[in-house]
């Protein structure tokens, strides 16, 4: 029987902190929460997705507006929010638990609960035209993050080799 629950997370998007890039040394965005600094990368991202050269397009807006430890973070907060069914399927064949798996088990439900409270919360005390935005900040979801688009940076119908002026 295997005992190995260690598990990495699958990685769904290409990171924004890549070796080699530059970013700002003096942070513009002090104090925002992960989330808001995913919504403003992946928001950049899919801009930047539009353009022949996206990656170079996307780099320099970074560039512009993030420190390395804010895509850091961004990177961080983005496999964080990936579920890793892989590890989860371990832990429930396994026959005992490690300490660690135990602590992450009862941290990733925390956490679930947390959200699902906040959740309902945001939700009892929208108005009839809900915002979108409000309720998705309740539970650190970055509207539209799982989509392909944003996950990759190229829209489903490019191709990586398009031929220029296609």
């Amino acid at each position: 029987m295997n005992t190995n629950t260690a598990s990495t997370a699958r990685t769904v998007h290409q990171p924004f902190a890549r070796p080699g890039r530059a970013f700002r040394t003096d942070s513009l965005t002090g104090g925002e929460s992960d989330w808001r600094l995913a919504t403003i990368a992946l928001q950049e991202r899919s801009s930047a997705s539009y353009r022949e050269n996206w990656e170079s397009e996307e780099a320099a807006s970074l560039a512009d507006k993030f420190t390395r430890a804010e895509a850091e973070r961004v990177d961080r907060f983005l496999a964080a929010n990936v579920h890793d069914t892989n590890r989860l399927d371990a832990l429930d064949t396994a026959a005992n638990l490690t300490a660690a798996d135990r602590d992450w088990l009862i941290g990733q439900l925390r956490l679930a609960w947390h959200r699902l409270e906040t959740l309902h919360d945001r939700i009892d005390n929208a108005s009839s035209l809900m915002n979108t935005r409000y309720v998705a900040s309740a539970i650190d979801y970055v509207r539209w993050s799982r989509r392909p688009e944003a996950i990759t940076g190229r829209r489903p119908a490019r191709t990586t080799a398009s031929p220029a002026g296609a």
